[in-house]
């Protein structure tokens, strides 16, 4: 078997349907794959300059799906949704980034807490950190102002 499919009309379909209501631009060409061979359920990746040149392919997407086809539909969805939140696209420089996922945190914390307590957590630190970097700048900017009085 190749390492490489096309994957099933049914399946390209699908992943599509959530292409076209992503804010994905439609400029944005995205080939999707069969890859069973590869970790994990799926992979993103930015075309190479001659994999773009060749094929005109912008993104490439692979998927195991032979796992895919045993999900239940939320659970597809679930995970096409977040193989096409990697996608980003900056318009002012032109340029299709991918990403990382946003949340780290480990499942048994997560499980005893449920994913709003993790976002306020997170939230509140980002708050904190930035009021600390502000005190430490208005600190900086008060001994600077003390020692051009002298």
């Amino acid at each position: 078997m190749a390492k490489f499919e096309e994957v099933y009309e049914d399946t390209l379909k699908l992943i599509q349907k959530h292409i076209d209501s992503s804010f994905i631009p439609r400029e944005i060409k995205i080939k999707i794959l069969n890859n069973e061979s590869i970790k994990g359920f799926g992979k993103v990746s930015k075309s190479s300059d001659l994999v773009k040149y060749m094929t005109e392919f912008d993104i490439l997407i692979q998927i195991n799906e032979s796992i895919f086809d045993q999900l239940t539909v939320i659970q597809k969805e679930y995970l096409i949704k977040d193989l096409l939140a990697q996608i980003s696209y900056d318009a002012d420089k032109d340029k299709i980034n991918i990403i990382t996922h946003d949340i780290t945190t480990f499942s048994g914390v997560l499980r005893n807490y449920d994913i709003d307590t993790y976002l306020s957590v997170s939230e509140s630190i980002k708050t904190l950190l930035e009021q600390k970097e502000i005190e430490k700048e208005n600190e900086k900017n008060a001994k600077t102002k003390k020692n051009g009085k002298h």
